[in-house]
């Protein structure tokens, strides 16, 4: 007999077997919980509080994950839990972030909506003149020198005679376009919203506008539910490729928390989510795949190919996306390789083709992507970094959140580091910020080599006799771990791994075309996580190059700016069709000398070096 598992704060229910794990009830749900390990616990992410139910005694591996006031609060690892009666968990999801948070547009643009309501009034049929009902309406709305729609939606069509009637003719209808994809009576008329979605390999940030005015209504995030199917796109893909229904699995996945996301949104506004007559999603080729449920085995293997490149304009509903009924979601074309519409969003967003010398652009993630204008002529190249300096990797890494170390410096020779959280609150862990800063630090004190290698004789460092040192970053006392907040050398390997593939993919896009890191005229960082980098330390550890600082510029979400500019406007979308098209892109693993590059690249640089 099945038993039911809810969890909150989204108010998801699944039955599941005795037996299965709260993880697995969780991936049934539809919920990420940040298994990067795939359930094997052994990465300590998928958390979560049980609130009402059996709580079990805690495993070994819940005990090495979590301290003994998190235990006896309720929280354990959703994949150590065995589900044998009804329980409720509390697995966090969707986060408002402020309106700050939506970067700025880096230029001005012409506000051209591909959809929009207008009121109308139809003239009923006469019987002397025995016009359709579709064709009164058309005629209606071409009186005030608007467009005027030539098909109409299927499913809009059902409705549209008993809807005109019950409204007494007069009515708000809904064009993309030359086609009527949604019509309500006047007295219900609501403003017409669109929902922008940068789909990013580890998080979802989405953008909610007014289409009448271009309006920020709000920003929201979440983390990217795929997480729990391995925390790399290859991963995804490879689990994708096994079959149909895997496939099916993971494209239902993905909707479901976009259509979170915009339940969320929307409701935080008082609105219904049948307002959002329009979406569009950017993201790399590997989540585009994911999303519109196409086969992804080829883009794992040479000449790694995606199986449609062109932009898709389709029916929501066909994908599972509960919007406007009539609704479409927009995807931008793609670039070539792994480099998706998201960093063609970033180029649209930024135009550095439209300045002449040498600029960079660079989004960093678990897919990081180059985009590099010589003179107005743009080359690309993608590089797996992974999500190690997300955190994602470290035991005690974590997203930004309240208690999240995310900023560190050093004191005095030989002292602990200094630290803050995030709201001040006692630690619970460490974000991407927090990591290059301690990175940093350790660096510039000695504790680290430039190989890489922890000493083991200093007294802020605990000795493993297999090697896998720990760096205490915060003792116990002022956490909210009950024990000591450390960073291992194995840690530090992955960062070092990380950070290479980023610096490899920089030098060797620029040694392509006869560039060094000091021709660079500009070095601009996209991405939330980039935004919140410090600059100093990310050169220090040689992840961004040591140029004049007045060169390297953040500018936040770019590719969820790009996003937004083809949402508000069709003129962006042409813009970025072209950009598309002009872009050259670069496979690294086939340029001379990468592999030695990415070698070199791990070290950290000597002071004024990188």
């Amino acid at each position: 007999m099945s038993v039911a598992v809810l969890f909150e704060p989204v108010g998801t229910a699944v039955e599941v077997e005795p037996g299965r794990t709260l993880l697995e009830a969780a991936r049934d749900a539809e919920i990420s919980l940040g298994a990067t390990c795939g359930g094997r616990g052994t990465c300590g992410k998928c958390q979560v509080r049980v609130l009402e139910g059996p709580l079990p005694p805690a495993t070994a591996k819940e005990r090495g994950a979590l301290s003994e006031g998190a235990l006896s609060e309720g929280w354990r690892l959703a994949c150590q839990y065995e589900v044998t009666a009804a329980v409720k968990a509390e697995a966090f999801l969707v986060r408002s972030r402020a309106k700050g948070e939506a970067p700025p547009f880096e230029r001005g643009f012409a506000f051209a909506p591909p959809v929009q309501r207008r009121l109308v009034e139809v003239p009923p049929p006469r019987l002397d003149q025995p016009t359709s009902d579709f064709g009164n309406l058309s005629s209606a709305l071409s009186l005030d020198g608007g467009s005027q729609p030539r098909t109409v939606d299927f499913q809009v069509a059902r409705e549209l005679s008993e809807m005109l009637r019950a409204a007494e003719w007069k009515v708000v209808a809904t064009l993309r376009g030359d086609e009527l994809i949604g019509v309500r009576p006047s007295l219900n008329a609501r403003i017409s919203l669109g929902l922008a979605v940068d789909l990013g390999t580890t998080n979802i940030a989405a953008y909610l506008y007014r289409m009448d005015d271009a309006s920020l209504l709000g920003v929201f995030s979440a983390p990217n539910p795929l997480s729990a199917y391995g925390a790399d796109i290859i991963s995804r893909l490879a689990y994708s490729s096994l079959s149909m229904d895997n496939r099916m699995e993971l494209q239902h996945v993905l909707t479901k928390a976009v259509n979170i996301l915009a339940g969320h949104a929307t409701r935080e506004q008082g609105c219904d989510v049948e307002d959002i007559d329009e979406m569009v999603v950017v993201g790399n080729s590997g989540m585009h795949h994911l999303f519109l449920g196409l086969p992804g085995h080829q883009l794992t293997r040479a000449p790694f190919v995606a199986a449609l490149d062109m932009a898709v304009s389709v029916k929501a509903r066909e994908l599972g996306i509960g919007i406007a009924r009539g609704g479409y979601v927009y995807m931008p074309p793609l670039v070539g390789g792994f480099v998706g519409s998201d960093l063609l969003a970033v180029a649209l967003a930024t135009r550095i083709d439209q300045r002449r010398g040498a600029r960079l652009a660079l989004d960093i993630g678990t897919n990081t992507e180059l985009l590099l204008s010589v003179d107005g002529v743009l080359y690309c190249c993608s590089t797996a970094s992974g999500p190690a300096l997300e955190g994602s990797a470290l035991r005690f890494g974590t997203v930004a959140s309240p208690g999240s170390i995310d900023a560190v410096w050093s004191g005095a020779p030989k002292a602990a580091f200094e630290c803050t959280t995030i709201d001040r609150r006692p630690a619970t862990g460490i974000c991407g910020s927090g990591i290059i800063d301690l990175l940093a630090c350790l660096v510039r004190s000695g504790l680290v080599s430039r190989t890489g290698r922890l000493v083991s004789d200093s007294p802020l460092v605990l000795p493993d006799p297999a090697g896998n040192h720990h760096f205490v970053v915060a003792q116990a006392a002022s956490t909210a771990l009950g024990e000591d907040l450390t960073i291992s050398q194995d840690e530090i390997r992955s960062l070092q791994l990380a950070k290479g593939a980023i610096r490899a993919g920089i030098d060797t896009l620029l040694a392509v075309h006869g560039l060094g890191v000091k021709d660079l005229d500009e070095f601009l960082v996209a991405g939330t996580f980039g935004n919140h980098l410090h600059v100093e330390s990310a050169v220090a550890i040689g992840l961004y190059p040591d140029i004049p600082r007045d060169r390297i510029r953040q500018i936040g979400n770019a590719a969820g700016t790009g996003a937004v500019l083809q949402l508000l406007s069709e003129d962006e979308r042409r813009v970025a069709s072209e950009l598309s098209r002009s872009i050259t892109h670069l496979e690294l693993s086939l340029q001379p000398g990468f592999r030695k590059c990415f070698a070199r690249s791990q070290w950290f640089p000597e002071e004024g070096t990188s």
